[in-house]
């Protein structure tokens, strides 16, 4: 699963290379020749969490800007490792970062696209993190985590501090097939089976006095929702089998979790 998403104004070919200097286009500009680099004189960097899900498992986002506060024209790179971001946590194990893909580090396509930023103008990079790290990847733990943020070539850099929480909701997806989880009355256990290429049964409670479905606030389908409802086990299941089934000789899944819920 990518641990990132990241919105071009422009598509440039990549070339995944190494040792060697990164591709770079330029983009249009209405300054006629390209301006020099921005200089810390001129742009202000910064980071800012948008909102730290109160779900563990959920979508958090980070943004990170950079703003020309000058009056003259200035340009920047952009590419997958620019701006170049780490998450870290307590021990300084980094736990998120560019051109990161499945839990860890990932070969990185090797292109820059330099850009013009006007006076008064900002760049935005909106980026997205499911809480996921590892291999395979695994909800991290709660605590404090640091982002840093930077853009080659330019000596900026923006840091900012992430506090994950002890959520009273879950969300699990395929990789989680297996683990166990406790939620206390009242809690929320999502259930998310999108991209995983297989057709899903429904996902059902095995004993919904303990864990019930909550079929109203299923979003859409393959993304199911359980309410912690009285103390006691129960074990969430569903049967993933592939489209072309049965006609294909491919296995079907299994997947399942079980849950502990206890008094609020």
């Amino acid at each position: 699963m990518q641990r990132f998403r990241r919105i071009f104004s422009a598509l440039v070919a990549p070339v995944v290379m190494s040792g060697v200097a990164p591709l770079v286009t330029t983009a249009p500009a209405a300054y006629g020749a390209t301006p020099s680099v921005c200089s810390s004189k001129q742009v202000t960097l910064s980071a800012k969490v948008d909102q730290v899900a109160d779900t563990r498992g959920a979508l958090m986002h980070v943004t990170v800007a950079l703003h020309n506060h000058s009056a003259q024209a200035c340009s920047y790179a952009t590419g997958p490792f620019s701006p170049s971001f780490t998450l870290s946590n307590a021990a300084g194990v980094t736990v998120w970062g560019s051109c990161w893909f499945g839990g860890g580090p990932a070969p990185c396509a090797y292109y820059l696209r330099q850009n013009v930023l006007a006076p008064g103008a900002t760049y935005r990079d909106r980026l997205a993190w499911d809480q996921r790290s590892g291999h395979p990847d695994r909800l991290v733990s709660a605590g404090r985590y640091l982002f840093k943020a930077s853009f080659p070539g330019l000596s900026l850099n923006a840091n900012t501090t992430i506090v994950l929480g002890r959520s009273r909701n879950v969300t699990v997806n395929l990789s989680d097939s297996g683990h166990h989880y406790v939620l206390f009355g009242g809690a929320l256990l999502t259930v998310h089976l999108l991209g995983t290429g297989l057709v899903w049964t429904d996902v059902v409670s095995s004993n919904p006095r303990v864990l019930v479905a909550l079929p109203e606030l299923n979003p859409v389908g393959e993304i199911f929702v359980f309410r912690a409802r009285a103390p006691g086990s129960a074990r969430v299941s569903a049967v993933g089998n592939p489209s072309c089934y049965p006609q294909c000789l491919m296995a079907s899944r299994l997947f399942f979790v079980t849950v502990s819920v206890r008094a609020p």
